[in-house]
């Protein structure tokens, strides 16, 4: 059968036009060859969705989108058509996300599967969902530091504002005032750490002689511990030699010397005897302690008058000495006497053992000095006393007079108490 040149021209022309119709479709990411499910998915905005844009499932072409129109309700929404030609069924709950591609912001379709059993059919509607491009997700990042930021610029203003308003020009004479007296400080530090220096210089002799004495002392310190375990060894050599007869015998006068002494001073307690007497009954001490008194002013004053009682002669003429008795003072309210032991400028420790066992000392402030008093009294004879018994650690001790607690003189005092 031979083809005349019209048909083969005709044939021609169909297998181009159809060539043509298959490289546009094949163009447009369409496969005429193939079988496809159309699924309707609607927008608000598809960010720059066009026809032929690709569709994934899992990062796998299954489709493209076939057209892109708006709604015919007139409510602005966009009518994404996508056809996907996989056998791939998609089940109910599907959402059809736009998203974006790459870094340049070509976009695509993504399919997020469902879970249900069930299947969408052809031109059913499935979900729809925009993914926030990379300048809006930048954006959501960048807004939180960009408020902090915000505030930390109004805080640093503020901080500022406060440090100028702080700053002022006397403020920042003080500190450098301040400043300059540190410089002198360190200067001084330095000078006594130089002058430290200096003195463990000089003394680093001294120094090393007192670590070595302590080594001697230590030495001899062991040594003696040694000796005195020999000592302790003799003792228990000592202990175990004496009879254990004799300590009971010696026990048994020890018992009878502790009686007696109890017999004796329940004696004494009892008024019983010459020492009973003369511990309770307070006589025989008045006596003695008048005696020993006018003794004592007699002495004194046959230190400061020996004229008076005693006149030494080449020759014995058979003279006799007379004692001139000492004058009687009254007791005056207004009128004190104390003992004066010392002064001092720094305040001594009543328990000190400067004071050398006395215990009734007193202390008061006069200006700068603290002075101590052994005893105060108002009678003249009794203070007396007091003064003699002191003299025996304190010979430098003397009476002080005080009228109505102002200091007088002693022969003052004397005369007001004479009257």
């Amino acid at each position: 059968m031979k083809i005349s040149k019209t048909s083969k021209i005709g044939i021609v022309l169909v297998l181009s036009f159809m060539v043509l119709v298959w490289g546009i479709n094949f163009l447009k990411g369409r496969d005429i060859f193939r079988t496809e499910k159309v699924y309707i998915a609607r927008y608000k905005n598809v960010a720059g969705l066009e026809p032929s844009t690709i569709v994934q499932l899992n990062g796998l072409k299954i489709g493209y989108v076939r057209e892109v129109y708006f709604a015919e309700d007139l409510s602005g929404d966009l009518i994404v058509k996508i056809a996907v030609f996989n056998k791939f069924p998609l089940p109910l709950g599907t959402v059809a996300e736009i998203a974006s591609n790459d870094l340049l912001g070509s976009k695509i379709v993504k399919l997020n599967l469902g879970k249900s059993s069930k299947f969408y059919q052809h031109n059913d509607t499935i979900k729809s969902k925009i993914e926030s491009d990379i300048k809006s997700q930048v954006a959501e990042q960048i807004a939180p530091i960009k408020a902090k930021a915000e505030r930390l610029i109004v805080s640093l203003d503020s901080i500022v504002s406060g440090v100028t308003l702080l700053l002022n020009s006397e403020t920042r004479q003080s500190i450098s005032k301040s400043v300059e007296q540190i410089s002198v400080t360190m200067e001084n530090l330095a000078k006594i750490s130089g002058d430290l220096s200096v003195v463990v210089n000089d003394q680093q002799h001294n120094l090393s002689a007192s670590i070595v004495n302590l080594k001697e002392m230590t030495d001899q310190f062991n040594n003696d511990s040694k000796a005195l375990g020999k000592i302790i060894n003799n003792f228990s050599t000592i202990s175990d030699s004496i009879n254990p007869a004799e300590i009971k015998s010696t026990l048994h006068h020890l018992d009878k010397s502790v009686a007696g002494f109890e017999t004796l001073l329940t004696n004494i307690n009892e008024a019983k005897g010459s020492l009973g007497m003369m511990i309770k009954d307070s006589t025989l001490y008045n006596q003695l302690a008048e005696s020993s008194n006018n003794l004592n002013q007699l002495l004194i004053d046959l230190k400061k008058n020996p004229h008076r009682y005693l006149k030494v002669s080449a020759f014995d003429f058979g003279k006799e000495v007379y004692l001139a008795p000492g004058p009687t003072y009254k007791i005056n309210d207004g009128v004190n006497f104390k003992v004066f032991l010392f002064s001092s400028t720094v305040k001594i420790p009543r328990e000190s053992s400067i004071f050398q066992g006395i215990t009734k000392v007193s202390e008061e402030l006069s200006g700068s000095k603290y002075l101590y008093f052994a005893g105060e009294d108002k009678s003249y004879d009794k203070i007396r006393i007091v003064l003699n018994n002191v003299q025996l650690s304190f010979p430098q001790a003397s009476l002080k007079a005080y009228l109505n607690k102002e200091e007088i003189s002693v022969k003052k005092a004397l005369k007001i108490c004479s009257k």
